[in-house]
């Protein structure tokens, strides 16, 4: 029992030390939120996009040009959660990896974690990505060409 006055002091430490980062917006598991922006020409083939992880299939969505779709997670206890998503877009496609640490474009970018929000925009030149929730046009990179 000596050391019951530590175990306390430790917890009290613990607990303000997560209020602290809850305050300033981080998190032990932050949110990632994926988002996926059809700007593809009017008058061309829909783009269908289907998401899954091992354990969850999002299933097929089918965006019209200017919709969205957008799902969130937290990853696992390990950090080995994995979402990847299918692009179809008439005759061209492209498999992608959209989380998975440590090889993914959209990942955590700081030591102390805050939600994620990673934008994709799916445009006829390429598949555009942009690390933030309301980006401006000049914010996204060609991150992936159609294959």
């Amino acid at each position: 029992m000596a050391y019951y006055p530590y175990t306390k002091v430790s917890l009290i430490i613990l607990w303000f030390i997560n209020i602290v980062l809850k305050t300033n917006g981080f998190s032990f598991n932050p949110r990632i939120t994926e988002c996926f922006i059809s700007d593809l020409p009017q008058n061309t083939p829909l783009l269908n996009v289907h998401c899954k992880s091992n354990s969850d299939d999002l299933g097929v969505r089918t965006l019209h040009v200017g919709d969205k779709f957008d799902f969130s997670f937290h990853e696992n206890f390990w950090g080995t959660t994995h979402f990847y998503c299918n692009f179809a877009w008439g005759p061209k496609s492209n498999d992608i990896d959209v989380w998975k640490r440590p090889n993914s474009l959209c990942k955590f970018h700081k030591i102390f974690k805050k939600d994620t929000y990673c934008t994709w925009l799916l445009k006829d030149s390429g598949i555009y990505l942009a690390l933030n929730q309301n980006p401006s046009p000049s914010d996204f990179q060609l991150a992936y060409s159609w294959l």
